[in-house]
């Protein structure tokens, strides 16, 4: 796959799991508004957000309804595709570093991995559909307005430090690599003032 395809994947299973998410979190209460849903302190975390997504698309409660019902539904078959996924990622992983190395044994594992993982995604794509027949026409605009908000703010998004860390000891690892008559720098004489 190539990294656009990619991405627009994560983006997308990101929303669709956000809407998910929030139309399962939501109560059906008869006290609740969205005003005083708007009014719940941030503490909550993660659920005003859903809150706030959900009231930017405008979904009705029987919309809502019907997402949480597409969950349920949905959710075992995901996680029977998640647990595939990453059981024949262990057993690729464990073909090749066994000890004795059987190139055939490699290749199953990875067919078996290449099929995990596209059921992944079907099952994935198959829920992000089930949503998209949900909503209406301005809902989807809306919907894509706040993927595309989304995926400027992935980008533009600062690094964690401990990332940026990480990156730095890999560059410097692969400079000593690649210069070999070079001592790492903790190896290095010190310059002499002169």
């Amino acid at each position: 796959m190539n990294k656009p395809i990619i991405r627009k994947f994560f983006i997308a299973a990101f929303l669709a799991l956000v809407l998910a998410s929030a139309s399962h979190a939501q109560e059906v209460s008869p006290t609740s508004t969205p005003e005083r849903d708007a009014a719940k302190p941030r503490a909550e975390g993660g659920g005003v957000q859903r809150l706030d997504i959900l009231r930017q698309l405008g979904l009705n409660q029987e919309q809502v309804q019907r997402i949480r019902r597409a969950n349920v539904e949905r959710k075992p078959l995901l996680d029977a595709a998640q647990t595939r996924f990453r059981d024949a990622n262990k057993a690729l992983d464990e073909a090749i570093y066994a000890d004795a190395l059987n190139e055939q044994d490699v290749q199953a594992r990875l067919k078996e991995t290449q099929l995990a993982q596209a059921e992944l995604i079907k099952v994935r794509f198959m829920s992000e559909l089930t949503i998209r027949r949900i909503l209406t026409a301005e809902q989807l605009t809306r919907f894509r307005d706040l993927r595309q908000r989304f995926a400027e703010m992935r980008e533009n998004r600062p690094m964690n430090p401990r990332t940026m860390l990480q990156n730095r000891q890999l560059r410097r690892q692969n400079q000593n690599t690649f210069r070999p008559n070079v001592p790492p720098t903790s190896e290095r004489p010190k310059d002499k003032p002169e």
